[in-house]
């Protein structure tokens, strides 16, 4: 008897997301996911397990470190996906083999050459901006009286912070920002080669003239055996910032503020205690993270993982958004605590687990606590512009709905 196979844009995850998962999570561990169009996978649905999972080195994230593989590896299905013109082919296969594609020592040697441009001193560095470019922004919104607080504040603040991060000169800033959206938006190939030149010529430029930021730290990092990135490997730096970390946080803002104004006696509660923020940051990262699953890992031999036998070369994913209502870990999962206490390595999966662990978490947990506080701490007043049933969604992606706008009066 063929074994079921879950499709995450059945009807049931796009009406009632969190109660499809918990009802597999408590039905079983892992349990086998496909789509149209691609083959089966492991789904991995309970906090543990997919820490476990993504810690695990038994499971690797290029299908051409498989023994014995047949088949693509993600960034050739990457390419596969995306009818790029071939010049530009070869050239892309370099920048797509980031840090989020590539295992073992090689991981390794990515992650220590770019960890000196996340250092938490450059992080906290760039909050004076931050706030700068939040107020600005608040402000013109306010002038309006109303307007779309993802189009018009959280999508430019999280832009115009990894442009500032990354180097990107004021001058260049709105075609960059643009090519963000452009990619936001569908138009991944040319808004890609478009941000590829865009890196060559700062790259370019800040060899001969050096500044405080991202790409002039990559340029000149060195580790302890003088190895040091090449171009296309920075290049690629810059566009994992772009589709891994300005578009997540984007949406995540307004997320945490839909989260608020639906348990408003947290958000009364943060009003009375704002010292208490950076802590509140935590839970609403568990609640409200638009982020639906890890990447692909898949396994190197075969295993027996949470019970269940997982052949080599076969792929598994975590569910974080089922592992982050999971009331073995977070009792009464779907009540929002902003003072909820848990202990040292139990924490939500928002950002990943193990090797891979999100290097850029400082970075939008201090442009979330910065437009939170500007939003609903410094202002009063902030408050949707239409009934909460009226809000719009784009369509269901893997069980997690993305906000399309979300209407405020200011």
């Amino acid at each position: 008897m063929a074994e079921p196979i879950v499709s995450l844009m059945d009807p049931e995850f796009t009406h009632d997301p969190i109660g499809a998962y918990g009802r597999l999570r408590e039905n079983s561990p892992l349990v086998r996911m496909g789509n149209p169009g691609a083959p089966p996978v492991w789904l991995v649905t309970r906090c543990e397990d997919v820490k476990a999972a993504l810690s695990d080195p038994r499971f690797v994230t290029d299908y051409s470190n498989v023994p014995g593989h047949h088949g693509m590896g993600v960034v050739d299905q990457m390419l596969a996906v995306y009818d790029l013109p071939e010049e530009f082919r070869e050239e892309f296969r370099g920048y797509a083999n980031n840090m989020m594609f590539v295992d073992g020592k090689d991981h390794a040697r990515l992650r220590r050459l770019v960890t000196p441009a996340f250092a938490v001193r450059r992080i906290k560095a760039l909050r004076p901006g931050m706030e700068e470019i939040s107020a600005q922004l608040l402000d013109t919104l306010a002038a309006k009286g109303e307007g779309d607080l993802l189009e018009e504040y959280s999508s430019p603040l999280t832009g115009t912070v990894i442009c500032e991060l990354i180097g990107i000169d004021k001058a260049d800033q709105p075609r960059m920002r643009k090519l963000m959206n452009d990619y936001a938006n569908g138009d991944v190939v040319s808004s890609a080669q478009g941000m590829v030149e865009c890196a060559k010529e700062l790259i370019a430029r800040r060899r001969t003239e050096p500044a405080e930021d991202m790409i002039s730290t990559l340029v000149r990092t060195r580790d302890e055996s003088g190895d040091q990135l090449s171009e296309a490997e920075m290049i690629a730096m810059v566009l994992l910032l772009v589709w891994a970390g300005h578009h997540s946080t984007s949406h995540f803002i307004p997320n945490a503020v839909l989260t608020l104004f639906d348990h408003p006696e947290q958000l009364e509660r943060l009003r009375a205690a704002p010292e208490f923020l950076p802590h509140a940051i935590d839970e609403l990262m568990r609640l409200a993270n638009p982020v639906p699953l890890a990447s692909p890992r898949y396994a190197t031999e075969d295993v027996e993982f949470a019970g269940v036998q997982v052949r080599r070369g076969e792929a598994l994913t975590g569910s974080y958004l089922s592992a982050n209502y999971d009331p073995r870990v977070f009792p009464d999962p779907e009540r929002c605590d902003l003072g909820r206490e848990m202990k040292r390595g139990q924490g939500h999966v928002s950002f990943g687990a193990g090797p891979h662990y999100c290097v850029g978490a400082a970075l939008a947990k201090l442009e979330s606590e910065v437009a939170l506080g500007d939003l609903l701490l410094k202002r009063d007043g902030l408050e949707l512009a239409v009934q909460r049933e009226e809000l719009e969604y784009t369509d269901s992606t893997l069980g997690v709905h993305l906000l399309a706008r979300l209407p405020v009066r200011l």
